[in-house]
Order: C-alpha cells, then structure tokens, then sequence
C-alpha cells in the first residue's frame, strides 16, 4: 500500500483487491446492525446479531493482507507513526496513515458489538472476556456502534479514493467515483453476507430476509447508476474495463452476475418462502461474487 503513495502501484489482486473487498464487506455489515441497533428495530434483533458476528472476524483479516502488500512486515507500524528525531508522531497529514487508525477504531468498536452478541448468545465463556466486556458493559450499545459504522463506512470509502488520486489514466479521470461505488458495493455485499448467513444458520423469520431485500435493491440501484457515471466521466480511458479480461470480469461478473441479476430476482419475487429455502442463498452469493469481482477489476483495470 506504500505504493499508492509513491505513485506507482504495482499490486497483486489477491492482497489489495481482498483488503478492499472483505473490509467493504465487514463494514456494509456493521452499518446495517448499527444502523437497525440506533432504530430500537427490536424486531429485526436477528439481522443485528448476525451482522456483528460477520463484521469483527472479516475485518481482522484486513491487517494481514495489509502486512502481506507492504513486504516488510516490520514497517507496519509506520502506517501508524513516523519518526523524526527519534520521537515518534501520529502521521496524520497521510490519507493512508489516516485510514489505517480509521481501520483500527473500525476494529475495536466491532469487537465490542461481536462480544454483546456473544454475551446476548451465552457464548462468551473465556473469563478474561467476560471481564473485558464486563468493562464496557455499562457504556450504551449505541454509542460505539454510532462510532463504529462511521469509521467502518470511512473504511469502506477511503480506498476508493486513494485510488483515485493515483496517478494512473482510469483512476485520475473517475475522480472521486471510486469511493461512492466502493461504499454502495460495500453496503450491497453487507446485507448480502448477512442474508447467506441467516439463511444458513436458519434462524431468522422472513420479515428479516424482507428488510435485507429491499435495503440490498436501494444499495445496488444506486451502485449500478455510480458505474453509469464512471464511464460517463471515464469516455475512452474507461478501455480496460469494456475489452479483455477485465472487461469480462467487470461487465460480466461485477455488472451482469453481481448487481443485474441479483435485482431482476429481487423484483420477480424470487425471496424463499421460509429461511430454509435454498433459494434464499442464490441472490447473496451473486452479488457477494460480484462485489469481489468489482474490486479485482476496478484495481487491476486501472493499472494497464
């Protein structure tokens, strides 16, 4: 990720493309439970819990992939610090380095919602657990998620928008486009994931699985009239993802598969009649697919 700052990326999908993908997924999720949790959608509590499950194991993968880019696992404190004189400061006038404490406090308001979850579950069984959470158990719910689902969004948005100021043809003509579509991908494959969970662990009612429906329609509506605007604005360098390998990825996975699809299900009222319907997997798991493939693309793309 030094790279992006140095003006010559050269990254491998399976690194940055994931660190995008899963933490659009960890934060979509998040938002969507911090968002029923500040509502008192009591109702919905099943949709809540599933998406803090989801949101804290997914984005304690994202530091790893980060380490893995940098190549120097040792230097990865100075995404957080810099030196000068020996004395370390907060480098803040990096948009990278602002985006990794945006990832940190991400990461340790969804652990607190993971832990209620678990303590809701009668799962939290480790003592030291139980005390940490005993801890934190007096501040409100509410708050950190509040402060969570910003920084998560903030985390979900970011690195779209360091892509676009990277000097690269694709990327510095659809600026800031990255960032928005990043933050409706990541807002879709949110409540994709949720909805493949629930249907999984059979444990929600079919209002829930209703609500996801139409909160991932909106997500993926708007996601679709992003990508209309980014070739608007892109005319001939938008290239790399009409032909090729990219294009097929991007027009036929991340567009067709990932979003077109998906919404044409949503509105033949293809929604399971109960939880247990197999049916209730196939729309998440193209748009969960599609949103990979968007990532993958849009990043790949942009460095031919």
């Amino acid at each position: 990720m030094i790279a992006l700052e140095s003006q010559s990326p050269h990254w491998e999908w399976y690194y940055i493309a994931l660190y995008f993908y899963i933490g659009g997924v960890s934060a979509g999720a998040y938002f969507i439970g911090s968002l029923l949790e500040l509502l008192n959608k009591d109702k919905l509590r099943e949709i809540i819990r599933t998406a803090y499950l989801i949101a804290f194991p997914l984005i304690c993968i994202t530091p790893v992939l980060l380490i893995a880019d940098l190549g120097q696992p040792m230097r990865f404190w100075h995404l957080f610090f810099y030196t000068r004189d020996g004395i370390p400061y907060m480098n803040l006038s990096s948009p990278l380095s602002v985006g990794t404490w945006a990832l940190l406090i991400y990461s340790g308001m969804s652990f607190l919602s993971f832990l209620n979850v678990l303590a809701e579950e009668g799962r939290l069984t480790l003592e030291a657990l139980k005390k940490f959470h005993a801890l934190f158990s007096k501040v409100p719910h509410k708050v950190y998620a509040a402060v969570g689902s910003f920084f998560g969004f903030f985390v979900a948005g970011y690195t779209g928008v360091l892509v676009n100021t990277t000097a690269r043809p694709l990327w510095e003509a659809t600026d800031p486009l990255y960032g928005p579509i990043f933050i409706a991908s990541a807002a879709s494959t949110g409540a994709a994931s949720i909805a493949l969970t629930m249907a999984w662990r059979k444990s929600a009612a079919q209002e829930s699985f209703d609500h996801l429906e139409r909160f991932d329609r909106v997500a993926m509506i708007i996601e679709l009239a992003l990508i209309v605007a980014l070739f608007a604005v892109a005319g001939r360098y938008a290239a790399p993802l009409l032909t090729g390998l990219y294009g097929v990825m991007f027009l036929g996975g991340a567009v067709l598969l990932g979003i077109l699809v998906p919404l044409w299900l949503n509105w033949r009222g293809n929604a399971p009649d109960s939880a247990s319907d197999s049916m209730a997997m196939l729309t998440p798991v193209l748009v969960l697919f599609g949103g990979l493939l968007l990532r993958i693309s849009l990043v790949q793309a942009g460095q031919l």
